[in-house]
């Protein structure tokens, strides 16, 4: 933009919503950067492929690699390694029937009572 419209370098980046150290600071490849976050994240999916971010996280600490979490959960995002949950099997809904129970005469304690007062 500055050089084809002759706008300044601040109103460029204000336009294009970048700050003017992004526009001095020259890009870098992800990848180089953080190429052995991936080597040993895509290590340890490899062995254990249903683990989830936190027990990828406590395995890299405990194999001695201090790098923060959030570093870690950006290249694990953009390996494309943050799966959705499984959720768990629902049981099909069953019709409902009423219960039954065998007809039989009502017997209170007073059979017991009798029994016993008759002797």
């Amino acid at each position: 933009m500055t050089d084809e419209h002759g706008l300044p370098i601040a109103r460029a980046c204000q336009v294009a919503r970048l700050s003017r150290a992004a526009y001095y600071k020259p890009g870098m490849d992800w990848a180089a950067r953080d190429g052995e976050v991936i080597a040993a994240l895509q290590a340890i999916v490899v062995e254990e492929q249903r683990w989830g971010f936190w027990k990828c996280h406590d395995r890299l600490r405990a194999q001695g690699y201090a790098w923060n979490h959030k570093r870690i959960w950006r290249v694990y995002c953009q390996l494309r390694l943050n799966l959705p949950r499984r959720t768990k099997r629902r049981v099909p809904q069953r019709e409902r029937q009423p219960l039954w129970v065998e007809p039989r005469m009502k017997r209170g304690l007073g059979h017991r009572l009798h029994a016993r007062h008759a002797v």
